[in-house]
């Protein structure tokens, strides 16, 4: 196996993990495990990693609500409040609480709108 001094850049010839002595400046270097396909390391020569964790659940989208203005109607995304303000007329349109999303992970959240769930647009 070879390594290379951290110090001044020299290669040189080890027997394996461990420490070494740079035969070029005598700075000492540790040497760790290959890290890679077969090497039975991980990353950064520590342990090898068990199983990876299961992936977080994904975030319910926001809130979408359409404008109380007959004339705006303008559909907008809001976060967690209970009213927020049109960004077309400046009118105060109620959001109201967000519904569940589907437990099983299928199918149109309500919390998206009509607007993606193949209704009305």
């Amino acid at each position: 196996m070879r390594a290379r001094c951290g110090r001044c850049g020299s290669g040189f010839e080890v027997m394996g993990p461990g420490r070494y002595a740079c035969p070029a400046c005598g700075t000492t270097n540790e040497v760790r495990g290959a890290a890679g396909p077969g090497g039975g390391m991980g990353p950064a020569g520590g342990p090898p990693l068990g199983p990876e964790p299961p992936p977080l659940p994904p975030e319910r989208p926001s809130a979408r609500v359409r404008c109380d203005d007959e004339e705006c109607g303008f559909s907008f995304i809001v976060g967690d409040v209970s009213e927020a303000p049109c960004p077309m007329c400046g009118r105060t349109v109620a959001v109201g609480p967000r519904p569940a999303p589907d437990p099983a992970g299928f199918g149109p959240d309500p919390a998206w709108g009509a607007d993606f769930a193949g209704g009305e647009r």
